[in-house]
């Protein structure tokens, strides 16, 4: 075989592996760096996720807040109510305490009336 043909064969055999490795490593060098983007992205995202929770846990702080005190103001004006309830109730203890007191005495009134009023005829 001429010696130009196998010198131009090894050469071709070089370069072609020459390539390949190339290839291989360019690969492995793009497989490492998405893997660094995919690690980026995923701690953007793990950070992104804990400042939505911290300021959700912030929210519901609030929420809680306010519902406290909206329980508490609820109470107080039940306890208001239960109050005036039992003032009312007693008002209407009183009145009809004064009713039936008021008919004893316009009986008593008629009667004296009738009494009165049958002495004056002879």
């Amino acid at each position: 075989m001429d010696p130009a043909i196998t010198i131009a064969c090894i050469s071709g055999a070089v370069a072609l592996g020459g390539g390949y490795f190339s290839y291989r490593a360019a690969s492995q060098a793009n497989r490492t760096a998405d893997r660094k983007v995919d690690a980026e992205a995923y701690d953007r995202s793990v950070a992104f996720y804990e400042k939505v929770m911290a300021d959700a846990e912030k929210q519901l702080d609030r929420m809680r807040t306010q519902m406290d005190r909206l329980t508490e103001h609820f109470d107080k004006v039940s306890s208001q109510l239960a109050q005036e309830q039992d003032v009312s109730n007693a008002l209407r203890d009183q009145i009809r305490a004064l009713r039936a007191q008021v008919g004893a005495l316009e009986l008593m009134v008629n009667e004296l009336k009738t009494q009165l009023g049958g002495q004056h005829h002879p």
